[in-house]
């Protein structure tokens, strides 16, 4: 993966900005509610730079991977989680991978996203039309998976999340997405919660909660890098109880790499190839979907490639 380069930015706070995107791990109201709460304001800046995305696209694509993030949380070992939406709106869809190490990658399918005009809110309900959700979860080395999907319902991430939750697994589950952008359209926070009952739980429990949830302000202005976790559920979740379990690290990271184009062109037919090498073009450019990574192959480096097989 090729980071690109943050504007202002140096190496000690990009490592600085980096350690505090972090996933906690909590319970509360006596253990019937298990929660998970993202900061992941570097790691939305950085897909934000790497896919050069606009300011409706970053909200789509942060809620996308915040989302993600709040699923694969619940993994175990080396698994895996892919997030899709296919759609029939001006978005098309998009499609989000996050595992249970912490990592996220993902892309949307149209970007950016082709609009007659300007709209008038940030509203993204517009943005999906008719379409569905699906998330497919992969357990040790992705040799088993498992698909489920609904229908969307609102355009609205958070909301359709909860509804994949409520109609595929049967549990009640409150999502909230949230995403600041600056005046300039710099994305400079971003932060995720997740929350669902326990096998068994009073659901009227859950809706406590959720009402508790539902009157933070905004998340990401509430939950912000410099946040303290215990302190922040503390004080939106006092009625119930919270105990922090623990956290990890969330990050934007891709595993591409110009070694796995070359490995890709080297698995090409005869025929593709001799029209690379006759046609070109040179340098060739090869680009992850997932990151935006960009690798160019010269033409020398093509002939050689293909001549050593």
């Amino acid at each position: 993966m090729i980071r690109k380069t943050i504007p202002g930015d140096n190496k000690k706070n990009s490592l600085i900005a980096r350690s505090r995107d972090r996933r906690y791990h909590f319970v509360m109201a006596g253990g019937t509610v298990k929660g998970v709460l993202i900061q992941g304001s570097r790691m939305l800046r950085e897909m934000q730079i790497n896919h050069d995305l606009g300011v409706l696209e970053s909200i789509v694509l942060g809620q996308a991977y915040l989302g993600s993030a709040l699923i694969a949380a619940g993994l175990k070992g080396d698994g895996l989680i892919q997030l899709k939406v296919e759609c029939g709106g001006p978005l098309k869809g998009l499609s989000v991978e996050a595992d249970s190490h912490g990592t996220v990658r993902g892309y949307l399918m149209e970007n950016p996203i082709p609009l007659e005009k300007t709209p008038d809110t940030l509203d993204t309900s517009n943005l999906f039309g008719p379409g569905f959700l699906s998330v497919t979860r992969y357990s040790g080395e992705q040799k088993n998976a498992f698909t489920g999907q609904v229908e969307l319902r609102t355009g609205r991430l958070a909301e359709d999340l909860a509804a994949y939750y409520d109609e595929s697994e049967q549990l009640r589950t409150v999502f909230s997405l949230s995403i600041h952008l600056e005046k300039d359209g710099v994305l400079s926070g971003g932060a995720g919660l997740f929350l669902q009952a326990m096998p068994g739980a009073d659901e009227a429990v859950l809706e406590m909660v959720e009402e508790a949830a539902l009157k933070i302000p905004s998340l990401s202005r509430e939950f912000t890098a410099e946040s303290d976790a215990r302190e922040f559920l503390s004080t939106y979740f006092s009625d119930f109880h919270p105990d922090l379990l623990d956290d990890k690290r969330v990050e934007f990271m891709c595993g591409c790499s110009k070694s796995r184009f070359e490995k890709f062109l080297a698995s090409l037919g005869d025929k593709e190839k001799s029209d690379l090498r006759e046609n070109g073009p040179f340098p060739l450019k090869t680009i992850c979907h997932n990151c935006n990574s960009a690798y160019e192959f010269t033409k020398d480096e093509l002939e050689n490639l293909f001549t050593s097989e």
